[in-house]
């Protein structure tokens, strides 16, 4: 499974004048923060724990951000700068990263933000070949844009250069790419991506492209970096899936606490699935009395919530966040043998991710398969759904309110 995403952060960003003069575009200020800080935040929520940063322009800046961004960062993850002595193009400064590079890695312009699921990209590749996210739009004066065999999904057969496509309506280039280390086999020096490297894949039938509808931002120009400060906070707030886990996400086997236990509801991955392609968030929050009882460990609670992580993102889903409350009043284990305020009913867990990302709780929903699930999502303040089926997926498509969303 592809771990690595790359960031390109080098270029000199002269349409934004002043804006750049001092700061490489990606870094400039976006809703308070640093707009490559949205690139790789959602990067590490996909699951992308080998981070590579692109620097050319200004470069001792990416430097000095990356030191910052290191006191912050979750552990274990893994962020690499690359600094092209000359610049050298887009193309140019990834072959002189060359030997810090995956087999497969994801690539991203720093200065553009499609919001979709990145996993769907890097799970769709056919063996051998790249592939290009692309998106439909009015006009595409300021955009490679791609004629595609077989409608928005399928082989590029060509790549057209900006100011040059005909029509009103076309598939541009969406600025995320899944390549291939031997892509580069036959590039050395200054090149562009887009106008040498995109070609080239093209030209031998390797550049697939898959076309998605979700938000698109550019901050190339002051007219759009003006409109990202408040476009971009907008877009974060997003409405969330909460699922209980034992009897929701799996079958309720009695204190699950390890992979041999573990086995997958009907219709749960493809519910995830679902939110991610929606843009919804997804959490599960879990009360793990197992812990108190003795029965197994946080440890171990910890290790399988990794395992279910990867499980999901092999098929093109994640789970941003997990939550679990290991106490309860009757356990053995003395440490967790007390009420807490995180236990459901009570509705610490779900507070707890609210004060941690940025929700719009009127859209948000919890499933759960206990009547404690439904009291906390109600003392949260979000709607509540009690499951009872086989399958969960099923289950939402006659479930109204938010959920009604998951399938529009």
């Amino acid at each position: 499974m592809i771990r690595q995403c790359v960031i390109l952060l080098g270029g000199l960003g002269t349409r934004l004048g002043e804006f750049t003069r001092d700061t490489p575009k990606p870094l400039l200020p976006v809703g308070g923060r640093p707009f490559v800080d949205i690139l790789i935040g959602e990067a590490l929520r996909r699951g992308f724990d080998k981070l590579l940063l692109l620097a050319g322009y200004r470069s001792e800046v990416v430097e000095l951000y990356v030191q910052e961004l290191q006191t912050r960062l979750p552990a274990g993850i893994e962020i690499t700068i690359s600094v092209e002595p000359e610049p050298l193009g887009t193309g140019g400064a990834l072959t002189q990263a060359r030997h810090l590079l995956d087999d497969y890695f994801l690539l991203l312009n720093g200065d553009t933000w499609f919001d979709f699921n990145w996993l769907d990209l890097v799970t769709s590749v056919p063996s051998g070949c790249a592939t290009i996210a692309s998106r439909r739009v009015l006009g595409a004066e300021r955009y490679e844009a791609l004629a595609i065999s077989g409608g928005d999904h399928g082989p590029v057969t060509t790549i057209i250069p900006r100011g040059e496509s005909k029509g009103e309506s076309c598939l541009i280039n969406g600025g995320l790419y899944c390549l291939g280390r031997n892509h580069l086999d036959n590039f050395a020096g200054k090149f562009s991506i887009e106008a040498d490297l995109l070609p080239d894949l093209a030209k031998r039938g390797l550049l697939e492209a898959r076309t998605y509808g979700g938000f698109f931002l550019d901050i190339g120009i002051p007219e759009t970096y003006h409109a990202a400060q408040h476009l971009v906070p907008t877009q974060l707030q997003r409405p969330a899936l909460f699922l209980d886990r034992d009897g929701v996400l799996n079958r309720d086997h009695g204190y699950v606490g390890s992979r041999d236990r573990f086995e997958w509801m009907p219709g749960a991955k493809s519910l995830i699935r679902q939110a991610n392609d929606m843009g919804w968030y997804v959490f599960v929050v879990t009360n793990q009395a197992g812990v108190a009882r003795g029965f197994y460990t946080e440890a171990d609670v910890v290790s399988l919530h990794r395992w279910i992580a990867e499980d999901i993102r092999r098929e093109g889903g994640n789970i941003d966040d997990f939550r679990y409350c290991p106490y309860h009043p009757d356990g053995i284990v003395q440490k967790y043998a007390h009420t807490h305020p995180w236990r459901k009913p009570a509705p610490g867990m779900l507070l707890d991710l609210m004060e941690h990302w940025p929700l719009n709780l009127a859209r948000s929903a919890m499933i759960g398969d206990q009547p404690s699930d439904i009291i906390a999502a109600e003392a949260a303040g979000i709607a509540g759904y009690l499951f009872s089926g086989e399958d969960v997926s099923a289950f939402t498509r006659n479930s109204g309110g938010p959920l009604a969303e998951l399938h529009a």
